[in-house]
C-alpha cells in the first residue's frame, strides 16, 4: 500500500469528537464524491476504506442502513433523490450558509479529514514533500483553503487540466494538516523524517567540504612540489635562503600535509601564513627561472 493508502485506512477508522464532527467529515465527502443520476445520487469512489467510511458515517448522521455496491473494484452507492434532496444535503449543510461546520477545531479537523479522503493524497515524505486536493469546483477548493487557514495551515491552489488542486509542500504544513485531521503519530513520523533528512544533509556538507579541502591542499602542494623540482633542477636549493630550504625538504618529504601541520614540524614551529608565505615565495622564484 502507498503512504496514502495507509493513511486513508487510518482515517477510514478515525473516531470523531462530536456529532458535528460527523456531519462536517460526510458534507466534504459528498461534496466531491456524489454525482446526481435519474434514480437519486450516486457516491462513488474506488477506495473501499472510503466506502466503508461513507457508509458508516451515512448510517450515524441519518440513523438508518445504506448499502453500496462493488463493481470490479468501483464502489457505489445510491440514496434516493427525494431524500437526499429533503434530509441529506439540508443535514450536511451543502448548500446555502455551511458556517456551522466550521465552528469547532474538531469539526474543522474532521472536514478536512472529509476532503482528504474523498480527494487528497500525500507523497511518501521519505522521498520529497507534497500533499494534494485534487477538487473539482473552485468554490470548493477555496472553502478548503479557508477552513486550513483557520487549522493554521496556509494552501495554494493551482489548476490542472480544468481542476482546481489545492497543495502544500511545507513539510511542517503537510505534519500538521495530518495531525489536524487525527492521525498524530504520521504527523510525528514526518517530523522525525525531516529530522533524519537534516542530518544526513549537513553530514554530506560536511563531507563534500572535507573532500574540496583535501583536493585544494592536494592541487596546491603539487603547485609548490613541481616549483621545488624546478629549483633544484635549475639552481639548486642550496642557493635559496635557510628558511626556504627547510620548507622545501619538509613539503616534498610531506607532500600530503596541511600548511598547519608543515608548520608544526619547523624548528622551531611557524604558523600557517608563515608556512603558506614562504611556499608562495619558493613558486615565485621557479617563475623567474
Amino acid at each position: 500500500m502507498s503512504f496514502t493508502q495507509n493513511l486513508k485506512a487510518q482515517f477510514a477508522t478515525q473516531d470523531t469528537m462530536c456529532q458535528n464532527c460527523n456531519v462536517a467529515e460526510l458534507s466534504a465527502i459528498i461534496r466531491l464524491l456524489s454525482s446526481y443520476t435519474k434514480s437519486g445520487v450516486v457516491i462513488s469512489t474506488e477506495n473501499e476504506d472510503v466506502a466503508e467510511r461513507v457508509n458508516g458515517l451515512l448510517s450515524k448522521v441519518f440513523k438508518r442502513n445504506f448499502e453500496y455496491t462493488n463493481r470490479n473494484g468501483s464502489f457505489r452507492l445510491l440514496i434516493d433523490g427525494d431524500f437526499f434532496s429533503d434530509t441529506v444535503a439540508p443535514r450536511l449543510m451543502l448548500f446555502g450558509d455551511d458556517r456551522r461546520l466550521f465552528t469547532k477545531e474538531c469539526c474543522r479537523g474532521s472536514y478536512i479529514r472529509g476532503t482528504f479522503l474523498a480527494a487528497g493524497s500525500v507523497s511518501d515524505p521519505k522521498k520529497q514533500y507534497h500533499m494534494e486536493f485534487d477538487i473539482k469546483h473552485k468554490g470548493y477548493a477555496e472553502k478548503l483553503c479557508q477552513v486550513l487557514k483557520r487549522a493554521g495551515v496556509i494552501a495554494k491552489i493551482t489548476e490542472r487540466k480544468r481542476r482546481h488542486v489545492v497543495y502544500i509542500k511545507e513539510y511542517t504544513a503537510i505534519a500538521d494538516t495530518i495531525g489536524v485531521m487525527g492521525a498524530v503519530g504520521t504527523a510525528m513520523e514526518i517530523y522525525n523524517i525531516s529530522i533524519e533528512k537534516e542530518f544526513r544533509n549537513q553530514a554530506n556538507r560536511q563531507s563534500n567540504c572535507e573532500v574540496a579541502n583535501i583536493e585544494k591542499i592536494t592541487k596546491a602542494a603539487s603547485l609548490q612540489i613541481e616549483a621545488i623540482k624546478k629549483i633544484e633542477k635549475k639552481m639548486g636549493l642550496a642557493e635559496l635562503p635557510e628558511t626556504l630550504q627547510e620548507i622545501a625538504r619538509i613539503r616534498k618529504e610531506y607532500p600530503d600535509e596541511s600548511l598547519k601541520e608543515l608548520g608544526e614540524r619547523l624548528n622551531p614551529p611557524i604558523g600557517k601564513s608563515g608556512v603558506n608565505h614562504r611556499l608562495k615565495r619558493i613558486e615565485e622564484i621557479a617563475e623567474t627561472l
